[in-house]
């Protein structure tokens, strides 16, 4: 007898997906929605000038793929090429969201889809944010456990990874799909996972965002259209996606349960416009920095957990990507009075002498005591004197949220040299989101390419 495969895994997640629609979201669920769409939609336009978006918004537009999905400053295109450039422009500046159970920034990929989708298809906005949610809850589920932290100690990128997992749930829930359709999209999803870890500090980490959104988008279409997968690729044991990522077992996709806590709840937004590792130690060094008073440094040792290596290890920065990903840039900045803002990563912050200076003294040193969300500093001055500043929660943590006064700070700050008046409507829109025609109002916006 044949055996048949084991597909716990999938018809729990197909079953999920397909019952979107009939499922009561809590209010802080849907509030938690709103605030991951203001923070794409910030980060989305803050990147407007980033060479990442602008090449992918050009070969998109190569295509000529007609649609009524929203191409940010490009009109309307095709739902792929909406999210592929969406997606990338809102990895970018590498200031979006991160779910900490996973290391994935997920609203990146399934925001892009699930608005290009939904423009597409003129969904309701209460069906579009249901579909975030849903999409945004798969990729988490997939990716904890560990799963989504030791892919990306393995070299692969879970936003990458998880991204198109999260996409391609919510899209299957947009189309409407049946159980074994969304299997099958799933399947999809899974044998085109990819993304590399040796990527960071170049145009390939916004890149992967993009084409997971977009992968997510074609993964359902396929399914749609009758494509026949794999569909135990998402099972805990097997020849599964895990054990390609993950080739000795240490860690395996878990049993999905998605009857207990929400995980849009573990969600980081980041202050800072850097690598999320690394806020803990800005956070360390801005408190000493405004303690620093005129006395000259004559050492810096940063404490950090030792996964923050994996990720922002530079010591190195010849361009001002790089500074995201270097322990030592980022501390340097916070030390010298800076925000490490987007602003911060730039040239003319790199070529500033203080921020080279300090970079210099700046000794990273890993403790396995600390959590990746804390760091330690402790600098040493020439007369004689020491201090230390320990960070144990760095801010916009869940336990330490930005909350939305925070978050429009952070969005006004992105926005508004882009669509000055117009930053306050889209603010509202997005925090107002579920009701009315919001959604394809801010897909208007995107689209438009008149602009402050």
């Amino acid at each position: 007898m044949i055996a048949m495969p084991n597909l716990e895994n999938a018809n729990t997640l197909s079953q999920y997906v397909s019952s979107t629609t009939e499922r009561q979201l809590p209010p802080d669920v849907l509030d938690a929605a709103r605030m991951c769409l203001a923070d794409w939609l910030g980060v989305l336009v803050g990147a407007h000038a980033q060479g990442a978006g602008i090449v992918a918004r050009k070969v998109a537009s190569s295509w000529n793929a007609p649609g009524n999905a929203p191409v940010f400053q490009n009109g309307r295109q095709s739902p792929l090429a909406s999210a592929l450039v969406n997606g990338t422009f809102a990895h970018c500046l590498d200031y979006d969201d991160t779910h900490l159970g996973c290391l994935a920034h997920l609203s990146g990929p399934t925001w892009a889809a699930t608005l290009a989708m939904a423009s597409e298809l003129g969904s309701s906005d209460m069906h579009a944010l249901k579909a975030f949610v849903t999409g945004f809850e798969t990729g988490a589920k997939l990716g904890g456990q560990d799963f989504g932290e030791t892919a990306n100690k393995r070299g692969f990128h879970s936003t990458s990874v998880l991204g198109r997992f999260s996409a391609a749930a919510s899209v299957s829930s947009l189309m409407e799909l049946s159980e074994e359709q969304i299997v099958n999209a799933m399947g999809v999803a899974a044998t085109t996972a990819g993304g590399l870890v040796a990527s960071f500090g170049t145009m390939g980490k916004p890149f992967h965002a993009g084409k997971a959104a977009m992968d997510g988008i074609l993964a359902a279409q396929m399914a749609a259209g009758g494509f026949e997968a794999a569909k135990d690729l998402l099972e805990t044991d097997g020849d599964t996606l895990a054990s390609a990522f993950i080739q000795d077992s240490e860690v395996r996709i878990s049993k999905l349960d998605f009857g207990g806590d929400w995980e849009i709840h573990n969600n980081t937004f980041k202050p800072y416009a850097a690598c999320l590792l690394v806020h803990p130690t800005v956070e360390s060094a801005r408190d000493i920095g405004s303690q620093i008073a005129g006395r000259k440094l004559r050492s810096v040792t940063a404490k950090i957990n030792p996964m923050v290596l994996r990720f922002a290890a530079k010591t190195e920065v010849n361009e001002p990507l790089e500074g995201k990903f270097s322990v030592a840039y980022c501390a340097a900045l916070g030390l010298c009075g800076f925000d490490a803002s987007e602003q911060d990563f730039t040239q003319e912050r790199l070529d500033n002498q203080d921020v080279k200076t300090v970079f210099d003294l700046v000794d990273v040193v890993t403790d396995e005591s600390l959590t990746t969300t804390a760091a330690s500093m402790t600098v040493s001055f020439e007369d004689g004197s020491d201090l230390t500043v320990d960070t144990p929660l760095a801010r916009g943590n869940p336990g330490n949220p930005i909350g939305w006064d925070g978050m429009e700070r952070k969005f006004m700050s992105l926005v508004e040299p882009v669509y000055g008046a117009q930053s306050e409507t889209m603010f509202k829109l997005a925090r107002e989101a579920g009701e009315g025609d919001g959604l394809t109002q801010i897909a208007s916006m995107l689209a438009d390419k008149k602009f402050h």
